[in-house]
């Protein structure tokens, strides 16, 4: 049998340590069109560079654990094979940096501490009734509820999406992607005796969200968190103590249902009076005129013509 057709490449690795600091390495290897990232990874250690330092378990995007940033996309390296990336960006060398958001370790290797807080904040697992746990009763999902759950349930911790997500970073209060799926993966589950305190948890965090689709892009199982956290928001109207984020956001999109259903347009000076308030709004209007975004935000766009064919969309006719 003929050999796969191997060709060079240089990965070139951000490393770190607490003493040093940050600084880059550069290892040339030959790999063929079956080489991931994580083999990649393990015969410079074993053949090169033993004091390189890197997270690997189960070679096959199960564990979650080799999640680095391969060419500035949050990646499994498992998952991932070298000429592929080389081959997308059209260049042989290769950059490997551990992941955004979480505190470095040692080079490729980083903290989880407060990820998993983050985690184990929305109570990730199933809280059953007294009388299921005991064995006096059964509880059964419905085929329709299990379809609902499965893709929430498939998440590997991997942290992929919360290295994409630039709202996490800016904001303690938003939970994260990961955080999410897994929590609305319980919040849907009919068996769950905790709703009330889960939305508690839950809704506000997912009104932080700015659906920049990030953590869509790079999941490795196809999970959707932003789908997660587009549903958990669906809760709200159930939920009574709502804090202020979650009321605006509520505002905001009832008032982009609004402007669209009568003009087929965004009108966004609406659209924001209506979901910040008259008082704020006003402040708000004194900021952009300094800024010189005033004639954004005063545009009038003419109602589009077939209005009748957008209201179907909406389910207004």
């Amino acid at each position: 049998m003929a050999q796969s057709q191997e060709e060079e490449v240089i990965l070139k690795v951000k490393r770190f340590n607490p003493e040093r600091g940050f600084w880059w390495a550069e290892y040339k290897l030959k790999v063929d069109k079956f080489t991931q990232f994580t083999e990649a990874l393990r015969r410079i250690k074993s053949e090169q560079d033993p004091t390189l330092s890197y997270r690997a378990s189960c070679h096959m995007a199960v564990c979650g654990s080799c999640g680095m940033k391969i060419n500035g996309e949050p990646r499994l390296a498992c998952k991932t094979l070298v000429l592929d990336v080389a081959k997308k960006y059209n260049n042989n060398v290769i950059i490997i940096e551990p992941m955004d958001y979480f505190k470095p370790i040692k080079d490729l290797i980083v903290d989880w501490d407060e990820f998993y807080e983050r985690m184990f904040k929305v109570k990730p697992r199933l809280y059953q009734a007294k009388e299921v746990l005991e064995g006096k009763a059964e509880h059964r999902l419905k085929p329709e509820d299990q379809r609902e759950l499965w893709k929430f349930a498939q998440c590997i911790w991997c942290g992929l999406c919360v290295s994409a997500c630039p709202a996490v970073v800016i904001d303690q209060q938003f939970l994260g992607p990961a955080a999410h799926a897994k929590g609305y993966r319980f919040l849907a589950d009919p068996r769950d005796t905790i709703t009330e305190e889960r939305m508690k948890i839950l809704i506000d965090s997912s009104w932080r969200c700015t659906y920049c689709y990030q953590c869509f892009n790079v999941c490795p199982r196809d999970i959707e968190p932003v789908t997660a956290i587009k549903k958990t928001r669906s809760f709200t109207k159930l939920y009574k103590d709502k804090s202020e984020v979650a009321e605006i956001g509520e505002r905001h999109i009832e008032a982009i249902h609004e402007s669209i259903s009568k003009t087929g347009k965004l009108q966004e000076a609406e659209v924001y009076v209506k979901a910040y308030g008259v008082l704020q709004s006003l402040i708000d209007l004194v900021y952009m005129s300094g800024a010189g975004k005033l004639k954004y935000m005063l545009v009038q766009s003419k109602p589009v013509q077939n209005i009748k064919e957008i209201k179907k969309i909406l389910g207004g006719e």
